[in-house]
């Protein structure tokens, strides 16, 4: 008769033990496909810390661009479907892009008219692939031209799971 009962509360205390480390992000078990049952959270804020590189023009698209490497940070607020990065051709906190979410494709951007070395920008966007940390940074051109100018990895600023 005891025998069940501790098999019981073990298989109880492990479940939980499971779910917990589960929620804490300490292990992601796939359940299905939807992004939040992949353990991808999609409520709150995600504070980030990316190590990129950045490649800018410096008189055009003719000439070599300019390589820095950089520690920047980012954001993105699911509440609001907005996201933010400092670097780059920033969208600011002040200024903040639309979030689009395709399960672990985090996506921002937004519509912009400026020049700068000599090219017209017609929208700046960045992305955040959840999988793997992978942070790309990208403008559109008045010509119809995608340049890729930032491109590195990110982690969650607290260390915990996306």
């Amino acid at each position: 008769m005891k025998k069940p009962i501790v098999i019981a509360a073990v298989s109880a205390f492990a479940v939980l033990l499971i779910a917990l480390a589960q929620f804490t992000g300490l292990i992601n078990l796939p359940f299905a496909n939807s992004a939040a049952q992949q353990g991808y959270r999609n409520t709150g804020t995600l504070e980030l810390i990316c190590e990129v590189t950045a490649s800018r023009p410096v008189n055009g698209l003719d000439q070599p661009f300019e390589i820095n490497k950089l520690t920047l940070p980012a954001g993105i607020d699911f509440e609001s479907n907005t996201g933010w990065y400092m670097g780059e051709f920033a969208m600011s906190a002040n200024r903040k892009g639309t979030l689009k979410v395709s399960n672990a494709l985090l996506e921002v951007s937004r519509s912009a008219m400026f020049s700068r070395f000599d090219l017209s920008i017609l929208g700046e966007h960045f992305s955040l692939d959840r999988r793997n940390g992978a942070f790309h940074q990208w403008l559109d051109l008045k010509n119809g031209k995608k340049l890729e100018i930032v491109a590195g990895h990110c982690k969650r600023k607290n260390g915990g799971a996306f």
